[in-house]
């Protein structure tokens, strides 16, 4: 017995909510989610290193340092499952983290003590 033909309007509707749920789902049609912005600043001295862990996947997070000069660094990178940025200030400089996601809401912020690291890290 031969199928009955599908009208063309109801094909489409169901391929346009098929669509509307692969992007609900796959967050491909819109902003990314899992971008994070990482950004470092240090008070009274520069930056004399900046190291950051982003995209975990099947092989773990990737940890990459950064090449740093002056009192400011920023990125913006998938941010995986555990984002993490680690700042050290030159002398007695007072280090700043911040990891953001991207719609603005912060994940962890902190500032540490003259001349030590600060690490931001965050599980999401």
């Amino acid at each position: 017995m031969p199928a009955s033909p599908v009208p063309a309007p109801i094909k489409l509707i169901t391929t346009m909510a098929g669509l509307a749920v692969t992007c609900g789902l796959l967050t491909a049609c819109g902003a990314d989610s899992s971008d994070v912005t990482y950004k470092a600043w240090t008070e009274g001295g520069n930056l004399q290193s900046v190291r950051h862990d982003y995209t975990d996947g099947l092989n773990g997070a990737v940890s990459v340092p950064a090449k740093v000069s002056g009192a400011n660094w920023s990125t913006r990178e998938d941010g995986g499952h555990a984002p993490r940025l680690k700042v050290a200030p030159t002398d007695n400089g007072v280090a700043h983290c911040l990891l953001m996601e991207g719609d603005g809401r912060v994940l962890d912020q902190r500032k540490g003590a003259a001349g030590q690291p600060v690490t931001c890290s965050a599980q999401r």
